[in-house]
């Protein structure tokens, strides 16, 4: 057993070494040198020569509150605010929606928007008829509905609205036998009868023609016509075939300036696009979104070419 020495063996300091990754211990952050007298003279002479032309340069103001000229009290002037405001409310506070989707609605209102205000004829009344009577201020919106139920209902809601209830006089399943008989029938194709055009109030010897509505929807021009109704959906429902041939008959008689715009909803039914394309004509249809069609539709008197003594394919396109 080797003798062991009571003095503790001094230690001696070994230089680390390196790790095998290679990588360098880390060093200790050191203290920034403070900026020298050169440095700080430079910013002091840049400063004092920013800020004059910044003096000399005023900033823009800020916008100012818009005037408010109308005295107090006097309400939601003129009349289309009002019915905004109604309508603000009626949707805010409904769980119910309008049957048409918000880009359907848009295509319309971006027509309402440049043309308002106009008259508007809609076929059908519904959740939406508030919404379509708002969104056309200042003008006069006219709604056409046959369910004598449904129209005691909504006028209820909203007896502000102008309505009339109206009876139609076809069937839907009698689409396809008026489709393929109309042209035979010189009443309802343009330039067969004794005028150019076909008439629609007293035409009751055209199955197409609604003849017989308020006589109100006669003596004026329609600029905007939204056709979402009658009921299509069912065979004994009057279906939209005399609707859409009436939205024709009346653009293409039109005497005031401009188009007419036709909007025509539910085109993916058989019947909607049948008739659509037959009298709304593909030509004049301007754009479209989901089940929503969208046409402008020129007078006769401003067309390029009209058709002759019911001639063509398609007599009213």
């Amino acid at each position: 057993m080797r003798h062991q020495s009571h003095y503790p063996t001094p230690r001696v300091e070994l230089i680390p070494s390196l790790p095998r990754s290679g990588h360098f211990p880390r060093r200790r952050p050191t203290a920034m040198k403070p900026p020298s007298r050169l440095i700080i003279a430079a910013l002091v002479v840049a400063t004092s020569l920013l800020v004059p032309s910044l003096l000399r340069s005023p900033l823009p103001p800020l916008p100012c509150l818009p005037a408010v000229t109308a005295p107090s009290g006097t309400g939601y002037q003129p009349s289309g605010l009002a019915a905004l405001a109604d309508a603000a409310v009626y949707y805010a506070t409904t769980p119910t929606v309008p049957q048409q989707t918000h880009d359907e609605i848009s295509l319309a209102l971006a027509v309402l928007r440049r043309r308002a205000p106009v008259r508007l004829l809609v076929f059908g009344l519904g959740h939406d008829s508030p919404l379509w009577h708002a969104l056309n201020p200042g003008g006069v919106t006219v709604f056409l509905e046959e369910d004598p139920e449904w129209h005691r209902a909504v006028c209820s809601a909203s007896p502000f609205l102008r309505s009339h209830l109206v009876s139609y006089h076809t069937r839907l399943d009698q689409a396809d036998l008026l489709f393929d008989n109309y042209r035979r029938v010189p009443s309802c194709v343009p330039g067969a009868g004794a005028d150019d055009e076909p008439a629609v109030q007293g035409n009751d010897a055209c199955p197409l023609a609604l003849h017989d509505l308020p006589p109100e929807v006669y003596e004026h021009e329609w600029d905007v016509l939204m056709l979402d109704a009658p009921k299509g959906y069912f065979a004994a429902a009057p279906g939209r075939m005399a609707a859409i041939w009436t939205a024709a008959a009346m653009a293409r008689a039109r005497r005031g300036e401009g188009d007419t715009d036709v909007f025509l909803h539910d085109v993916d039914r058989k019947v909607e696009k049948m008739y659509a394309e037959e009298f709304l004509c593909d030509r004049f249809r301007v754009g479209g979104a989901g089940r929503l069609w969208h046409f402008s539709i020129p007078p006769v008197s401003r067309r390029d070419n009209t058709t002759a003594a019911g001639g063509g394919e398609r007599p009213f396109c």
